[in-house]
């Protein structure tokens, strides 16, 4: 706050951004200023700007404060414009650029308790796994899967658990819960995803998990290559080209990662120039 302390514009941005990223239904004067380190005369006039603009309102019979209809309209023009799936483009054609393999975006939708490819770009080999987008898939079989689920919280993991019974998709997939905790923990603790068949048989994926601006995990990034192209020596260059394009989205989506998930000092691989055409296609394994 010490840029913004004489300037009203500043203020008004942190209040607006704390507002959004405290992810609560409403805000009081008292609280705003205590959490900006503001006084309470400064926070309310500041919200008060914000009213006036109709980016807050006021709750009726109330002294406390939401988002108003503006700032809406505001976020979902932006939204419109710049979705995750149009950031994520240019960061993944530099991974399969580098990589040499197809690179793909899903989304996670806690509803669902599944996710959704939405981005896909292809790789020049000529062997290649091509599944359509907008197609649901579980979150437990497949490295796109296992990244976002490894950091969902313990009653949603168990409630995925119990609802879909772990039925296979595969020979390979793994339908012992205990089995799957422990995939995820090593998940966990190495800040990536690798499968093998779970998905497609022959298939192997790797995947990193994408957090949003609270830090829950709302998507995974991933690679696909037949396993004929794939070696363990490959398997840490990969596992660095994933985290160098997830920390590239939420630079712009305004998300941070576990400390797994982050690049290391020692993890220093760059991106390839930019090629190759983009073809809507989906991803999991």
């Amino acid at each position: 706050m010490q840029n913004s302390e004489r300037n009203p514009l500043a203020k008004a941005f942190a209040l607006l951004r704390w507002v959004v990223d405290a992810n609560v239904s409403s805000i009081g004067v008292r609280e705003a200023a205590k959490a900006l380190s503001m006084t309470p005369s400064s926070a309310h006039r500041v919200i008060m700007a914000l009213v006036e603009e109709g980016l807050l309102e006021q709750q009726p019979d109330s002294s406390r404060y939401v988002l108003g209809l503006e700032m809406v309209r505001l976020a979902h023009t932006v939204t419109d414009r710049w979705s995750v799936r149009t950031i994520a483009q240019e960061p993944l054609r530099q991974l399969v650029a580098a990589s040499e393999e197809a690179a793909f975006l899903n989304l996670y939708d806690r509803a669902r308790g599944e996710i959704i490819g939405v981005e896909c770009v292809e790789s020049n080999q000529v062997l290649r796994y091509v599944v359509e987008l907008h197609k649901w898939k579980p979150v437990y079989v497949g490295a796109a899967g296992w990244a976002v689920m490894a950091h969902l919280d313990d009653a949603e993991r168990q409630a995925i658990v119990k609802r879909t019974a772990l039925e296979p998709v595969t020979a390979l997939s793994i339908t012992d819960p205990l089995d799957l905790e422990e995939q995820l923990d090593q998940v966990r603790v190495r800040g990536y995803a690798i499968t093998h068949g779970q998905r497609i048989p022959g298939a192997v994926g790797l995947a990193v998990p994408l957090f949003g601006p609270s830090g829950r995990v709302f998507g995974s990034i991933g690679l696909s290559m037949p396993e004929q192209r794939f070696s363990v020596g490959k398997e840490l260059r990969l596992s660095t080209l994933l985290k160098q394009c997830a920390a590239q989205v939420m630079q712009f989506t305004g998300g941070h990662g576990h400390d797994s998930t982050r690049l290391s000092t020692r993890e220093t691989a760059k991106p390839g120039p930019v090629s190759n055409q983009l073809r809507l296609e989906d991803s999991g394994h």
